[in-house]
């Protein structure tokens, strides 16, 4: 059912966890599946992902996705985060069991919401 790829992910996910000190959040669901996503970032002065980390609430591909999701834009600016796709994500994350796919759809979105999330606190600071 799951690939061997897919399982080590699951097994050992990198970035599970919060994030204290996170400057950007993002919150996501799927209403069809009941999976709900956490994705937290730190971001530095040049406005570079110095750590993200994510909580989810759903199934084996869920989890992997944003494992995946964490370790593709940690150390990028966030222009090169927001460029991450869903392809990106099935392409890191392997073999994805049919009708799994949408998970990839939930990790951009969680990086677009925490990116806008930390745009909007930016705007408020500087008010």
């Amino acid at each position: 059912m799951y690939s061997e790829k897919i399982i080590e992910r699951f097994v050992n996910p990198k970035y599970a966890g919060g994030l204290r000190g996170a400057n950007g959040t993002g919150k996501c669901d799927n209403e069809d599946c009941g999976d709900q996503v956490k994705l937290y970032i730190s971001v530095n002065d040049d406005n570079v992902i110095t750590d993200a980390k994510f909580k989810a609430y759903g199934g084996v591909c869920t989890i992997v996705a944003l494992d995946v999701a964490c370790s593709l834009i940690e150390g990028r600016s966030l222009d090169a985060a927001l460029r991450t796709n869903y392809y990106q994500i099935l392409e890191e994350m392997g073999q994805v069991p049919e009708g799994r796919e949408y998970t990839a759809n939930l990790a951009v979105e969680a990086i677009r919401a925490a990116i806008e999330d930390f745009y909007k606190k930016q705007e408020k600071v500087k008010k």
